[in-house]
């Protein structure tokens, strides 16, 4: 670790923070637009040594490390860590251990300065709404595990004045931040508090980067992992994946809405989903824990009994599951009677979160719906929680061991009225989940919990119009320019302005005259009784002149005749003369029979390429256009001086002519 030598400024490398006599202060803030970095400080270092003036280091580095630097000298500490300058960030691999080791160094400073920038020095920080209060200090992610960490930690002004220590603010740090008092001075271990709880601390806590969401916690959690940045939320998918290699606390699954009491079997409707960012056992970031304060753990065998006793599950239906099973190792009774409880492990495997928990369902119908017990109590309504599971309808049968999604939508009178739930109260089983009418069953079951979002994106609604809808590319009017051709009028490019054919036998028209010959080609999109279909064909508007390299000033022939239409044509469809062989009767025309949405129309002289993508998320097609043939072959490219000048006067001529 890099350290700064109070009295001069100047970086010096330790290979542990064991090695550093006296041992060291630190630094905690919160970072500005602009801090000077590593490579700033060993430069200006440099340039004063260069100059033989490198005793003046201290005075021309910035205001907050100078000031720094003061304050832990005058404390009589030789050595300063401060993230902005002690981190040399062009080095991922030192990136990478610094972020690995901040707990640790925090853990082991000497002492911590918390500086607070928009707190005053003269100001009663126990006022209900003053600034210390309010610091953007207590807001950001990784100040968290710099308040947790350090045994002495001095809370510091704007001015740099003391403005008190951790230990003597404990209880007013306790109701700005959420984390215990005990916690704070050191009366209860970091690890005896529950990973919902001090999931729950971090929750309305903010990073810069997305990532930096779980990094800001490994520390907290004890845990190591590789720093990925560009992984967006998978870094936080990570960090739960490591705590549950670490830890058996299952309060890291009780996130999210508890349904609530009720008396009465559940009658509203009730929707699933796989996509669904709750419908996973891991929490998407640490703000799903907004209300898991209160969840702590409890032993299993406690969370079982009180399931089977307030459930009045008989003993003989778990003995019958308990036969399948192969890790039962804790030996209970229950009404004087032995029984075993499986070992509570889980894997994270491609299937999902394999697990063994006591489920609870319906013991009639074919109910996908169930309730997995977990080892935890929420402390505020003194309940013991389970998770709300469903049941994987798959295509795959037969597999032996059930897959499931977490969490129900309860979806109301209108489409606002939806609250999601992916916990429940164990007592109230029967209620919640509509048990009543046919009973409950319950069993040790080995299974398998969705732990991420399917790879594939979501099924996206089919709109209830048949309307066809096309746009035109952005770029497709100037590279059209560049073979000479110019739209009849300005072609629609965004699906505000696309064209839309809801009337069967409407046909809307485009034409593409070319500047230098006189002819044109023109397309036709329609929809006929059963399908889209398209068109497209040449037609001549005079005489026959050179080719385009006959003429190397004209930019446009005084034959050409501009078609009067000024804007798409909608009109009834003409007869076909054709029969048909396909399921609609625009025959080989129809788009829906085209191989992959294309077709040429013309031949080897001239010719024309249609082409639709169908954008499913907008209901739109996208209609690409190629001209090709003989007669256009000197036209296209950019690769001799006409060419350049058709490709320098396309976007003119375009707002000209339309």
């Amino acid at each position: 670790m890099w350290l700064l030598r109070t009295s001069t400024a100047e970086l010096e490398y330790f290979h542990s923070p064991h090695d550093v006599k006296g041992g060291y202060a630190i630094l905690s803030h919160v970072w500005q637009d602009y801090e000077q970095s590593f490579q700033e400080l060993q430069a200006l270092h440099a340039q004063l040594v260069a100059n033989s003036r490198s005793d003046l280091l201290r005075s021309r580095v910035s205001n907050k490390i100078r000031e720094c630097c003061i304050l832990a000298e005058s404390h009589g500490y030789d050595w300063l860590w401060i993230d902005t300058c002690c981190i040399d960030r062009s080095s991922s691999a030192e990136l990478s251990e610094a972020i690995n080791s901040m707990f640790q160094w925090y853990s082991l400073t000497q002492v911590c300065y918390a500086y607070l920038e928009d707190v005053p020095s003269d100001q009663d920080i126990h006022q209900h709404n003053s600034a210390f209060r309010r610091s953007k200090w207590f807001t950001r992610g990784w100040t968290l595990q710099e308040l947790i960490a350090p045994q002495s930690l001095i809370f510091v002004a704007q001015d740099w004045t003391v403005i008190g220590t951790k230990a003597s603010l404990a209880a007013l740090l306790e109701y700005i931040t959420g984390v215990d008092a005990d916690v704070l001075t050191f009366r209860r271990q970091l690890g005896d508090v529950s990973v919902a709880r001090r999931m729950w601390w971090a929750s309305a806590r903010k990073t810069t980067r997305i990532e930096d969401e779980a990094y800001c916690l490994m520390g907290i959690f004890g845990v190591h992992m590789a720093t990925i940045y560009g992984e967006g939320r998978r870094s936080f998918l990570r960090l739960q994946e490591e705590i549950l290699k670490r830890t058996s606390d299952q309060t890291l699954f009780a996130w999210g809405n508890v349904l609530p009491i009720r008396m009465a079997p559940f009658r509203e409707q009730i929707s699933y989903t796989m996509y669904h960012p709750d419908s996973h056992i891991f929490a998407p970031s640490p703000a799903a824990f907004a209300q898991s304060g209160d969840m702590y753990p409890v032993p299993m065998q406690i969370a079982a009994e009180n399931a089977i006793e307030t459930l009045g599950i008989p003993k003989w239906m778990l003995d019958s599951s308990l036969q399948q099973s192969t890790r039962s190792v804790v030996t209970k009774k229950c009404n004087d009677v032995p029984w075993k409880i499986p070992l509570p492990d889980f894997m994270v495997t491609s299937q999902g979160v394999r697990a063994e928990l006591l489920v609870v369902e319906a013991s009639a119908g074919k109910s996908t719906l169930a309730i997995a017990v977990l080892a935890c109590k929420d402390a505020s309504t003194n309940s013991f929680i389970g998770l709300l599971l469903r049941r994987r309808i798959d295509s795959e049968t037969g597999l032996k061991w059930p897959r499931y999604h977490v969490g129900i939508t309860v979806c109301g009178m209108h489409p606002w009225m939806r609250l999601r739930y992916r916990l429940s109260q164990v007592d109230w089983a029967r209620h919640a989940l509509s048990f009543n009418s046919s009973g409950i069953s319950a069993r040790w079951e080995r299974l398998y919990i969705s732990h991420r979002a399917p790879s594939r994106s979501p099924p996206l609604r089919v709109r209830s119009d048949t309307a066809f809808r096309f746009v035109f590319p952005r770029w497709l009017a100037v590279e059209l320019a560049k073979q000479g051709f110019t739209p009849d009028v300005e072609l629609p490019e965004t699906r505000g302005s696309a064209v839309k054919l809801a009337q069967k036998a409407s046909i809307a028209t485009f034409t593409f005259t070319h500047r230098q010959l006189p002819e044109a080609f023109r397309i036709h999109i329609g929809l006929c009784a059963k399908a889209p279909w398209a068109t497209a064909t040449f037609i001549s508007l005079g005489p026959q002149i050179g080719r385009l390299e006959a003429s190397t000033h004209s930019t446009v022939s005084s034959t050409v005749t501009v078609p009067p239409d000024s804007r798409p044509r909608v009109h009834p469809a003409k007869s076909r003369w054709y029969s048909s062989r396909y399921s609609c009767d625009c025959g080989p025309e129809a788009i829906f029979s085209w191989t992959n949405s294309t077709r040429t129309f013309g031949d080897s002289q001239r010719n024309v390429q249609l082409t639709f993508t169908h954008n499913i998320a907008t209901n739109t097609r996208l209609l690409d256009i190629r001209v090709g043939g003989a007669v256009y072959q000197g036209f296209a490219g950019r690769s001799g001086p006409n060419a350049r000048l058709l490709h320098s006067l396309a976007r003119p001529l375009l707002r000209v002519l339309t």
